[in-house]
């Protein structure tokens, strides 16, 4: 039955895809919504929330306010909290379903919330009906729009999609990597960005800028040597810095040493179904591949494809492809253990499936 789920739990949503990408970055974020949305983000899609503070708010917009579309009372509030904080990067407008259903013009918003609070002003139009990715990826194209000026990076040409738009000299580029897609959704369970940075530091990078750390990475982007990417929501932005401004990118997980090892630990198998965000997923594969020639080794999705990742939209497409097919192990977060016992399992936690405490 289309959308039933027995086994597994509902996933993260774009809302909570959006916030983490913002959470770290001294911005007041804003989910405009009566309190359901923001609850469910902080209590059960953001881990950071355990032992980290954001600011981030609920609008609560009661059922008139939202009818009536009464944005001069969700901007006093915003105002109040703006004036306790102080020093907020920005203001963040992220959507739910009840702006989406009352088609609730965001670039009023945005012009509304630049001119009376003097602030830089994100708004992302997500709407509680897709993934987490895609709301990581607004979030990462709207800031970068936000933040670089194209007066400071290249000439008025830009947006042309020719070699004019890329840094003239390469002497001007920051001898720095820049990481899309390194969120605790898309992580290995061991991993945090901190981790992600120093093992990619290990591997001869000189300065590595996680984006989502900080603002003025995303201000200084257009000038970085190359960017990796590291879960399927950062190849929207890395594209658009490579065919904007020139900038390269590689798509891959930097994942630990003899972690393929470890993950099968000498387990015999000969067709191995891998199960995650596409990228790590893809990553792992070719891992599996490299040590064990003679293993046929599959990735599957229920998020953004990437490579060779079979797309799954429903629960019964996972247990019907691991029918079909007939795997001998299963690499995938402990939920997905239920929809096919009897077949060897070696867990691989993914946040967003789950909510495994990371």
């Amino acid at each position: 039955m289309k959308g039933l789920m027995k086994y597994l739990s509902p996933f993260a949503p774009d809302i909570s895809g959006a916030t983490e990408v913002l959470f770290r970055m001294n911005g007041l974020i804003v989910i405009i919504d009566a309190g359901g949305c923001t609850g469910n983000v902080c209590g059960f899609d953001e881990p950071r929330w355990k032992t980290e503070r954001s600011a981030i708010f609920s609008a609560g917009l009661r059922d008139l306010d939202a009818i009536l579309g009464r944005d001069e009372a969700m901007m006093g509030k915003i105002g109040d909290v703006l004036r306790l904080m102080g020093d907020a990067e920005f203001l963040a407008l992220v959507g739910t379903p009840v702006p989406s259903v009352i088609a609730t013009d965001y670039q009023a918003l945005k012009r509304m919330g630049q001119r009376r609070f003097g602030i830089r002003t994100l708004t992302i139009p997500t709407t509680g009906m897709e993934l987490y990715d895609k709301g990581q990826e607004r979030a990462y194209m709207e800031l970068l729009r936000e933040y670089i000026r194209d007066e400071d990076h290249a000439s008025d040409s830009l947006g042309q999609g020719s070699d004019e738009n890329e840094i003239s000299d390469e002497a001007d580029r920051i001898c720095a990597m820049g990481i899309f897609g390194a969120t605790p959704m898309d992580l290995l369970e061991s991993d945090t960005e901190d981790i992600l940075r120093e093992r990619v530091l290990g591997c001869g990078g000189s300065d590595v800028r996680v984006f989502g750390q900080d603002v003025k990475d995303f201000t200084a982007a257009p000038s970085f040597r190359e960017n990796l990417v590291i879960s399927p929501s950062g190849l929207a932005p890395a594209r658009y810095l490579k065919e904007r401004y020139g900038v390269p990118y590689e798509v891959r997980y930097p994942l630990p040493d003899n972690y393929t090892g470890f993950l099968l630990d000498g387990m015999k198998a000969e067709k191995v179904l891998v199960v995650h965000q596409a990228v790590l997923a893809e990553t792992i594969r070719a891992q599996i591949s490299e040590a064990y020639p003679d293993v046929i080794c599959d990735t599957a999705t229920f998020f953004m494809p990437f490579g060779e990742s079979i797309a799954l939209k429903e629960e019964d497409d996972f247990i019907q492809l691991v029918r079909d097919r007939d795997y001998d192990v299963i690499v995938g977060d402990p939920l997905l253990e239920r929809a096919v016992r009897g077949k060897r399992f070696v867990p691989l936690p993914h946040f967003a499936v789950s909510g495994v405490p990371m």
